[in-house]
């Protein structure tokens, strides 16, 4: 990163500014328990992960399935998280009741909260810099960031199920570009995800901060900016 050339960040939300209160595992058995579905916390956190790996982004051109929004997308990532985790899976209306809440548990306040760091790293910025969120979250994130008291830093929050296309899709990158008027050069992407952030952010041109395990913290980022 070069510090000098920035002149304005955008952040991933899920993994860089929020995290999840309790392992997805743990969410999920809940919600299914008061739907009469039994399923493993831990089956369910393993199958989760394997899923999440191989399912493409909604709205990416990898994907075999042309989901008509991100809400269909998350109902057919969680279908196939319980079927992989070995629960026994309900007839259809009984599961879409399910998912209905499970879907809306995400956007419940204390289902997550902001990372360590986060509010007064992101003050100090905003202060100096326009930032803005890019991320391949749904229209929940926005509650979300409102109930944690971060919205205010942030000039633009651009989301993948309102662009159309989501991260690494050189696309988002370019919406971000035009949400700041500037060049990609003078814009540093701060994210946790290698392909979606890092790799996605380089092959637009613009700089990357990495966050998230065994990467740097926000707190590092204030140094980077000559912000400490």
């Amino acid at each position: 990163m070069s510090v000098p050339l920035v002149k304005a960040l955008s952040f991933d939300a899920a993994g860089t500014l929020i995290e999840l209160s309790e392992p997805v595992g743990v969410s999920y058995h809940r919600v299914a328990q008061n739907h009469g579905i039994e399923a493993c916390p831990e089956a369910l956190a393993e199958a989760f992960k394997s899923v999440w790996r191989r399912t493409p982004s909604a709205f990416s051109a990898e994907s075999p399935v042309n989901d008509p929004d991100e809400k269909s997308w998350w109902h057919r990532l969680v279908k196939e998280v319980f079927a992989e985790s070995g629960a026994t899976l309900p007839t259809d209306s009984t599961f879409d009741v399910f998912f209905e809440a499970l879907y809306g548990h995400f956007e419940e306040p204390g289902t997550w909260r902001a990372v360590d760091g986060a509010h007064a790293a992101l003050e100090r910025i905003a202060a100096d810099y326009p930032c803005i969120v890019l991320s391949n979250f749904d229209g929940r994130l926005r509650r979300i960031l409102a109930d944690l008291d971060l919205i205010a830093p942030f000039d633009a929050i651009l989301l993948s199920c309102e662009l159309g296309a989501s991260k690494p899709d050189p696309s988002v990158f370019a919406a971000a570009q035009k949400a700041l008027n500037l060049p990609a050069s003078e814009i540093l992407h701060v994210g946790d995800d290698p392909v979606c952030d890092w790799e996605g952010a380089a092959n637009a041109g613009f700089a990357s901060f990495r966050v998230g395990k065994g990467q740097s913290t926000l707190n590092e980022l204030l140094r980077q900016l000559s912000l400490a």
